[in-house]
């Protein structure tokens, strides 16, 4: 466990259905090529099921299956970026655009040809995702997998250009990068319910929505800062804050701790005018129950995400390596669809 850790006003909490979301995602992993055998004591460590469980600590079943599936996939593609790859943009945009291909093909669409483990695992995942939810909820969530993945490509421009953004530049990108935006729209369909337009896109819980995958993305960038460093990655909050502002690594977690508090303080000022909001809006009961579910699974995410992070094995673990090293479990082959 890292000594580090912020002060969320969250409970912690966790699925009681771990352990079969843990034996079916082994399964799925290898079944896609995701993983080899050799290399999955490693990644049991890193108790990807556990953040699972503590993102939607109501889901059971399929699920927190598929909740699991899209956590494990996520870590595993994403440090695929983190060797070689990650250096060369014309590669990486042609990956991205395959990835593409996949969450804007039909439901249940499998990739034509010979797909590679990152395709075949992510039309797994999104056949599953989109099953039962509107055609506006659909298109909003093929949007947000795009967003992120498109932003791999931005980040691989920046370190072959030896670029570090500033604050407010990363902070944008971060917002992309981090899957987020995707984990919260999985809590609607792991969770069987769909935020109306109407409640979705008013200015508070649009707040509530930013607050929220800020305090995520921060509390990662904290956590896994180790690991960026050891590749001279600047993408990392921290990084930019003591490259751009002459921080110390001190004076930088400070900095996060206290951004996070300010976006937590403001979520729970915007939790506390929704009631009067509500019925100013007239907004029907079911609209409402809705709304607090939401809202409480963006206090789940905010929470499970420092409390993995802060015992997973995936960042506690010391890295060495080299910049143009890779600190992935084993390679990942990310092209040849079609």
């Amino acid at each position: 466990m890292q000594e580090l850790s912020f002060d969320l006003p969250f409970p912690s909490r966790i699925s009681q259905d771990v352990k079969s979301a843990a034996a079916h995602h082994i399964t799925w992993i290898q079944k896609h090529g995701l993983l080899g055998q050799g290399s999955l004591g490693e990644y049991c460590r890193w108790d990807v099921p556990g953040v699972a469980a503590r993102f939607w600590p109501h889901a059971s079943g399929a699920d927190l299956a598929l909740g699991t599936d899209v956590a494990g996939w996520f870590l595993l593609v994403d440090d695929q970026f983190d060797g070689p790859l990650g250096m060369q943009p014309g590669r990486v945009a042609q990956i991205i655009q395959q990835l593409i291909d996949v969450v804007h093909s039909p439901r249940g669409a499998v990739p034509r040809g010979n797909p590679t483990p990152a395709a075949s695992g992510l039309a797994s995942i999104w056949s599953r995702q989109v099953r039962g939810m509107s055609a506006s909820w659909q298109q909003r969530s093929s949007r947000n997998w795009k967003d992120f993945l498109n932003a791999y490509t931005s980040e691989t421009i920046n370190r072959h250009s030896g670029i570090v953004p500033d604050v407010d530049t990363y902070l944008r990108l971060r917002h992309k990068t981090g899957l987020e935006n995707v984990l919260i729209d999985c809590a609607e369909r792991i969770g069987h319910y769909e935020l109306p337009e109407a409640v979705f896109s008013m200015p508070e819980i649009q707040k509530m929505h930013n607050a929220t995958v800020q305090v995520v993305n921060i509390i990662q960038d904290a956590f896994s800062v180790s690991k960026e460093e050891a590749r001279g990655d600047f993408h990392n909050l921290v990084l930019v804050l003591q490259h751009h502002r002459h921080y110390s690594r001190q004076e930088a977690l400070a900095e996060t701790r206290s951004t996070v508090r300010r976006y937590t303080d403001e979520f729970l000022h915007l939790k506390s005018q929704l009631p009067a909001l509500f019925d100013a809006a007239a907004l029907p009961v079911p609209d409402r129950e809705s709304a607090y579910v939401f809202i409480d699974d963006l206090q789940a995410q905010m929470r499970a995400c420092h409390d993995w992070c802060r015992t997973s094995h995936r960042y506690s673990r010391v890295i060495r390596a080299r910049p143009d090293q890779p600190t992935y479990l084993e390679e990942m082959h990310m092209e040849g669809l079609g």
